[in-house]
């Protein structure tokens, strides 16, 4: 059974439909943050019907992770309602695990806005002030690992503090916002330390997130850093433990 991660979609909902026309029959389609959910003109579960349509044509299923640029009471407070609209995309728990084939998959939400402070951005309009990593959502994946057993795979939607991209590569956007956002650095820099322990209480070897608009991969020890750009596809394969045999 394939599976796939999805790059930021930030309401392109049309692309992301013509996106799941092109992957596999029966594929399972994992979202990594910011779909667009909850804006004005994304209110509803209307707003994914041709999503929809396309991953029911296809026999997909299609997890939608919560980014910073989604509203969290669809995730909280009324997952029920769009998972009854919907038939073949879901709206998951804000951390949630799954079984998809023989690979075990972990999914945190949140992440912190760069932009938070402008003028622009207004509570409960097109920004939330609780949009960031659960502080509990450590504590929450140990004892789901507890429960079974270690993640194959951690989902994100921000990226742990030692991934890359660093946080260089955020500097003038820091730069530009400290002066009105003073804790905006110590934020993020926090919520990525978080998202370190989180994946360390997964035991996942593959950490797959988007957020930061790259196609992105890199290694330390013996866990992979996967980055996905906007609504890029990338096919998740689960690394055997023993080395291929040789060919004779």
């Amino acid at each position: 059974m394939a599976l796939y991660t999805v790059g930021d979609i930030h309401g392109k909902f049309s692309e992301l439909a013509q996106k799941l026309a092109l992957l596999p029959v029966g594929a399972q389609v994992i979202c990594v943050g910011d779909i667009g959910l909850g804006f004005p003109d994304s209110d509803s579960a209307e707003c994914l019907t041709e999503v929809d349509e396309v991953a029911r044509k296809n026999s997909q299923q299609v997890w939608m992770v919560r980014g910073n640029h989604d509203n969290p009471a669809i995730w909280y407070d009324q997952r029920e309602v769009w998972n009854a609209l919907l038939t073949n995309v879901r709206i998951p728990r804000d951390i949630e695990r799954l079984k998809i084939g023989n690979v075990h998959v972990i999914m945190v939400g949140g992440a912190t806005s760069l932009d938070r402070s402008h003028p622009g951005r207004i509570d409960g309009h097109n920004w939330w002030y609780n949009e960031g990593v659960s502080v509990n959502a450590p504590k929450q994946v140990e004892s789901m690992v507890e429960a079974y057993g270690s993640a194959d795979i951690l989902i994100t939607h921000a990226a742990p503090i030692e991934a890359q991209p660093g946080l260089d590569r955020d500097c003038d956007s820091f730069d530009y916002y400290q002066e009105k956002d003073p804790s905006l650095a110590m934020d993020v820099t926090t919520e990525r330390e978080l998202l370190s322990e989180v994946l360390v209480a997964s035991q996942a070897r593959t950490i797959a997130f988007g957020h930061y608009h790259v196609s992105l991969e890199s290694h330390i020890g013996p866990v992979r850093y996967r980055c996905c750009a906007e609504l890029e596809a990338w096919e998740y394969v689960k690394r055997s433990i023993l080395p291929p045999l040789p060919s004779m």
